[in-house]
């Protein structure tokens, strides 16, 4: 149970100062730059966390390109990143960007989930991806995203 509800303190605690940090970054220098230091960064502790989990660092198991799983998460990390980071740079409020684009991304992945995983689509789920529309069609129209 603690496992559960301690990893998903992680992920929000993590999130707000993902974005709180991304909102902040200064508009002076390469964001590309920024965002190299960030990952060198979370290079070292996934580095530190492989050999706390192992005992030993392995470049073979980092270094897979067979894993493609790994291969499109790098990518998709990549394209959050930056995404975001011209989106705050852009003018877009911390406020509600969060919301909208979770939002929207819930709403894909509910069907994704069913059509690739086979998971069960329930009524709630639907009347979730309803409120989500509606959520999201009242940030678009009541704020600047």
């Amino acid at each position: 149970m603690f496992a559960l509800y301690g990893s998903i303190v992680v992920v929000v605690a993590s999130s707000v100062i993902y974005h709180l940090a991304q909102k902040s970054i200064s508009g002076s220098g390469s964001i590309f730059g920024s965002l190299a230091f960030a990952y060198a960064i979370a290079m070292v502790f996934s580095l530190a966390g492989m050999f706390l989990q192992t005992g030993k660092i392995e470049v073979t198991e980092i270094v897979n390109f067979r894993n493609w799983p790994v291969l499109l998460l790098g990518l998709a990390v990549f394209g959050i990143e930056i995404g975001v980071l011209l989106t705050y740079k852009a003018g877009a409020n911390v406020n509600t960007l969060p919301i909208l684009v979770n939002g929207v991304v819930m709403a894909c992945l509910i069907p994704l989930g069913a059509l690739i995983y086979r998971e069960h689509i329930s009524l709630g789920s639907v009347m979730g991806i309803l409120l989500i529309g509606s959520g999201v069609w009242l940030l678009c129209n009541s704020s600047h995203v």
